[in-house]
């Protein structure tokens, strides 16, 4: 009875091992790998957000744009950047406590291993002092066959037990060794991922430092260019005022000709009638005549417009700055812009055409305006401004379509383009009304 007693107490033991064993070898899925997965695909879409924004730096450095444009796309970039640094900073925090989960992992299998030992090594001793099973010693006891059978029985179990315990302890063992070196190896992945992502933190501050000097430098030039704002553009004021006060001064003189040719028309038929009746002959002009001479005086130059004009930029229609109130490109200063910018982006050199027949009254150049040529039509007067060169001189006459000049850059201007204005009756007009089809950019 003893030792069917030790052969229960053997199984209690071997069951409540098993128990234990399964405690400590279910382990949860761990919930920073999910956290790990989630933080790498938001870093993904940043680094993509990151691309974009690059792209579109390059882009308006291309296009020459300005300082404010590209600052504003660094000053994107950075924050982007210094979001992108939190989720390393986040990865590499989930790594290492995935490496910390693991190391719990290979503790929890070494603490089921010692138990195995322990119950295993209890048992060897139990054996070592009760001397074991002696084979003879239980025939010889036996009162029976029945009760020989009985104890080689009990004996049986018993050292099914033992072995099953061995078992388990090995199996202890192996598991922990397996454990131990995919913690290993798993440490050194992750050691290797966080190490990459130190590299990759360390460039993306390399990037935003870059960014940095960059912004202050573009800084340094807006504070300059607003520091010379206010002269720049009292100087622009006073060349739009001179130019506007040069066509009001051309346009009397032609009046005052004009003027003068009709009352020099109106004396000779006057004198003609005169002479005609001096010598007893019929006056050559009627009172009619000499009224519609008057109402209707005359122009010795330009040309009427019929009220359609030619678009002066034949490579490109795209505007990229409108008529009137505007943000001025080197500070972003509110300020007013009296005509239309016609973009000449990579199409330095190519034509600028007369938008419709007429005499040149200027073609000069200006510290503003730089190379420009002014046309009087007539009934209105167009501007033509920032031209690499001029193909016509003052007092020219001009049919529409006509070469006057060449795109280019020339006085205050950003990059290459075409600076046009209308006037009416000595006021700027829009001169995108005149005009359908265009297409526009950034304004």
């Amino acid at each position: 009875m003893n030792k069917k007693k030790i052969a229960s107490t053997i199984a209690v033991l071997l069951a409540l091992l098993m128990v234990l064993s399964l405690v400590f070898s279910v382990i949860p899925v761990s919930a920073y790998a999910d956290e790990l997965d989630d933080l790498q695909a938001q870093k993904n879409d940043l680094s993509n957000q990151v691309k974009e924004c690059q792209e579109r730096l390059t882009l308006l450095k291309e296009r020459q744009s300005n300082v404010l444009e590209q600052k504003a796309a660094l000053d994107e970039q950075n924050k982007l950047a210094n979001e992108q640094l939190e989720l390393v900073a986040k990865e590499i925090d989930a790594y290492t406590k995935l490496i910390e989960e693991k190391a719990e992992e290979v503790e929890a299998a070494r603490t089921k291993e010692e138990r195995q030992l322990a119950l295993y090594q209890a048992r060897v001793r139990a054996m070592e002092e009760s001397g074991g099973f002696n084979i003879l010693a239980v025939i010889v006891n036996s009162q029976n066959f029945s009760q020989l059978l009985t104890a080689i029985d009990d004996m049986s179990e018993i050292m099914a037990s033992d072995r099953e315990l061995q078992e388990e302890y090995v199996a202890a063992r192996e598991e922990t060794e397996a454990i131990k070196a995919e913690y290993e190896a798993e440490k050194a992945e992750y050691e290797e991922a966080q190490t990459q992502l130190e590299e990759e933190r360390a460039e993306i501050g390399r990037q935003i430092q870059a960014n940095t000097e960059e912004l202050e430098s573009l800084q340094d030039e807006i504070d300059k260019a607003i520091q010379e704002y206010e002269a720049a553009e009292a100087a622009e004021a006073a060349a739009a005022a001179t130019i506007a006060n040069m066509i009001a001064e051309y346009q009397r003189k032609k009046a005052e000709e004009a003027a003068a040719n009709q009352s020099a028309i109106i004396d000779q038929m006057n004198q003609a009638n005169e002479e005609a009746i001096a010598n007893g002959q019929e006056p050559p002009y009627t009172e009619e005549d000499i009224q519609n001479a008057t109402n209707s005086g005359s122009s010795t130059g330009g040309a009427s417009s019929t009220g359609g004009l030619t678009w002066p930029v034949p490579c490109s229609t795209r505007v990229t700055s409108r008529f009137g109130t505007r943000s001025d490109p080197f500070t972003g200063q509110t300020a007013t812009h009296n005509g239309i910018d016609i973009d000449g982006f990579n199409n330095d050199g190519n034509i600028i055409v007369a938008a419709a027949d007429g005499t040149v009254i200027t073609a000069s150049y200006d510290g503003a305006y730089g190379n420009y040529v002014v046309i009087d039509h007539g009934d209105i007067t167009t501007l033509y401004a920032h031209m690499s060169g001029m193909a016509v001189s003052a007092g020219d006459y001009v049919s529409a379509g006509q070469t006057i000049g060449y795109l280019g850059a020339t006085g205050r201007a950003t990059g290459t383009h075409c600076h046009f204005e209308v006037f009416v009756g000595g006021s700027r007009v829009d001169p995108a009304s005149y005009f359908s089809g265009l297409t526009y950019y950034n304004c």
